[in-house]
């Protein structure tokens, strides 16, 4: 069974750690704006493990910053536990709620190896492939809703 719930930020780290920020430093995975109003946390669930995690919080789009928008941080889903929906529940989880806020307009900066994950989704890539230093290539992607 696959299940996707609301967490408190401390519940990403561990996954946030071994997916995206493996090699560095535990505390590079607590980001300022964890706690923030209106920002919200998914866990994704593969029976009774927990094997996903994913942020959504209130950020312009930086081509758009007058336009209510939510940014995807931290997207993860353990090797072991992908290709078995756990991200896909989180994604369309995560993007329901942004909707029902009245929000029209979610993006991302995705990894290079995520980046058809978002486009079976909906979403669109933008611009051109930049380097995030520790994170390695990415697309930003938006999804309009």
């Amino acid at each position: 069974m696959i299940a996707v719930k609301e967490i408190p930020p401390e519940l990403t780290y561990d996954i946030r750690h071994i997916v995206l920020r493996q090699g560095l430093p535990r505390e590079s995975c607590y980001w300022d704006t964890d706690k923030l109003p209106g920002v919200f946390h998914l866990g994704g669930w593969v029976e009774s493990r927990q094997t996903g995690v994913a942020t959504f919080q209130p950020e312009p789009y930086p081509e758009e910053p007058d336009t209510p928008a939510y940014r995807l941080r931290g997207m993860a889903v353990l090797p072991e536990a992908r290709g078995r929906g756990v991200g896909t529940l989180m994604l369309l989880a995560g993007t329901d709620r942004v909707k029902q806020m009245g929000i029209g307009l979610l993006w991302c900066d995705a990894r290079i190896g995520a980046v058809d994950f978002y486009l079976r989704h909906g979403w669109e890539r933008h611009g051109e492939l930049f380097e995030i230093p520790t994170a390695g290539p990415h697309y930003r992607m938006i999804r309009a809703m």
